[in-house]
């Protein structure tokens, strides 16, 4: 009879071992919101095979709205020309802004670097090295980057939302906008 009742009692202890790691582990992978699988990785640069015309959304010379222009991006794969459009958005807001102490800052940090990028279905994550949010310094500023970056990307076939993720992370927000929800094309942004 004692043995009995072991025996179930070690049956039942592991019955609620197996159903409680069943439970945590639910609950740990609940909140991995982005997608695990990697599609791009921009560190594999191949050969220029094509070109192909891309709208590109920059800061015009004021710095109080934004601009099209159109540039060519070799058409590799789909992870190089995500990496170039980025490169070249970096470059066409390449301006010094002086804040109210006099001192010069770039408009966009060139030393910002886009880890890589995940798309899934229309939704491309854009995954951005952390010094992105120390270059912003006022909340037009960052605006105008997050709408460059939006607005350019859902210019491209395919592509309707961007998220913008730091360092791999979701974060709330940079300094004053929320990153929490998927950005849309918006081109009155500023009127």
């Amino acid at each position: 009879m004692k043995n009995k009742k072991s025996l179930i009692f070690l049956g039942g202890s592991i019955l609620f071992l197996v159903i409680s790691g069943i439970f945590f582990y639910k609950y740990v992978t609940m909140e991995d919101e982005i997608p695990l699988k990697k599609i791009t990785n921009h560190k594999n640069i191949q050969t220029t095979t094509s070109v192909e015309i891309i709208k590109i959304y920059s800061p015009n010379d004021s710095l109080d709205n934004l601009i099209s222009s159109e540039v060519e991006i070799n058409k590799e794969d789909f992870s190089f020309k995500i990496n170039s459009i980025f490169n070249v958005i970096k470059e066409q807001s390449n301006y010094q802004v002086r804040d109210e102490d006099q001192n010069y800052y770039p408009f966009m940090d060139p030393n910002i670097t886009l880890l890589n990028s995940y798309l899934v279905g229309d939704k491309l994550y854009l995954n951005i090295s952390s010094n992105i949010i120390q270059s912003i310094r006022t909340k037009k500023q960052e605006l105008l980057i997050i709408y460059s970056l939006v607005n350019t990307f859902t210019s491209l076939e395919n592509i309707n939302k961007v998220k913008i993720l730091v360092d791999d992370i979701e974060v709330d927000k940079l300094k004053w906008y929320s990153l929490k929800t998927f950005y849309t094309k918006n081109l009155d942004i500023f009127k």
